[in-house]
């Protein structure tokens, strides 16, 4: 019998223990290598094999006194995940209704994915001539409003892992600082000729940054005056979200959100007393 490919046989694996995770039920909650087996038609040494491989990565448990395989707090992890982005858009997107509706901008709240940034909801600008990201879309952390000013707050292993990949590395390491300091990021051009953007990044309840909002507009209408008016808006609305999430908002959200609503007359209801983020 002719042997199948490498990739063939990891697809195969792959949709092995996902039948094995999937045998699980309310009803079920706990069973045995045998049980197991014969719901997804595999031999026992084969069952075995794939359920040590999810032991190991702590989404199957074996029970030692039973016997039983239960589903593990792995995947609970990944199930939080997915409560988490719905809970952040769900959170968020009044936020996005008042931003677009005080800017006429188009906003959007892109999430960290891997190594980018995807927009997952997104309200246009009311204008004929407007820009936009484009939900689903993948973007890259190293250039762009929203990439940038996730990267400036991701842990100093994964900017130092990122930031090589932009064309000038040394120019985007100042500019994280900046954005760290500043507590939004800007960009013109970078990702759309001709559009402007100013982002705030969302800090979840494990203190990492998770998402950013964006606002994009044409760059001879969203200027560069008009993006530091909006600004305090943006870090206030940042930080009631991320403080909405169970997470601690960067003092600079707070801080930079008072210094430039008191400079540009506006009023700011963000806290003032939050602890640092590490």
């Amino acid at each position: 019998m002719e042997e199948q490919p490498a990739a063939a046989r990891g697809v195969q694996t792959a949709l092995r223990a996902i039948s094995i995770l999937e045998v699980f039920s309310t009803s079920r909650p706990a069973l045995t290598l045998s049980e197991i087996s014969e719901e997804v038609g595999l031999a026992v040494p084969t069952t075995h094999r794939l359920l040590k491989a999810l032991v190991s990565r702590n989404l199957v448990v074996l029970d030692p006194e039973s016997k039983r395989y239960s589903l593990g707090h792995g995947v609970m992890s990944l199930a939080q995940i997915i409560m988490q982005r719905d809970d952040l858009l769900s959170i968020a997107y009044p936020s996005l209704e008042r931003l677009r509706n005080e800017t006429s901008e188009t906003v959007s709240l892109q999430n960290l994915v891997g190594d980018q940034r995807v927009a997952v909801s997104e309200l246009a600008s009311p204008h004929p001539i407007r820009m936009a990201s484009g939900v689903g879309t993948p973007y890259t952390l190293v250039r762009g409003a929203a990439g940038k000013a996730i990267l400036a707050f991701m842990s100093p292993k994964d900017i130092a892992r990122l930031v090589p990949s932009s064309t000038s590395p040394t120019e985007l390491l100042t500019e994280l600082q900046s954005i760290r300091d500043e507590g939004y990021a800007t960009s013109i051009g970078e990702v759309v000729a001709g559009a402007s953007s100013l982002a705030a990044p969302i800090i979840n309840s494990s203190r990492q940054v998770c998402a950013a909002i964006n606002i994009t507009g044409p760059a001879d209408r969203f200027t560069q005056e008009r993006v530091a008016h909006t600004a305090p808006l943006l870090l206030e609305v940042s930080a009631n979200i991320t403080r909405q999430l169970g997470g601690v908002a960067h003092p600079t959200h707070t801080s930079r959100a008072l210094e430039l609503a008191t400079r540009d007359g506006r009023s700011a209801s963000v806290e003032l007393s939050l602890p640092r983020h590490p």
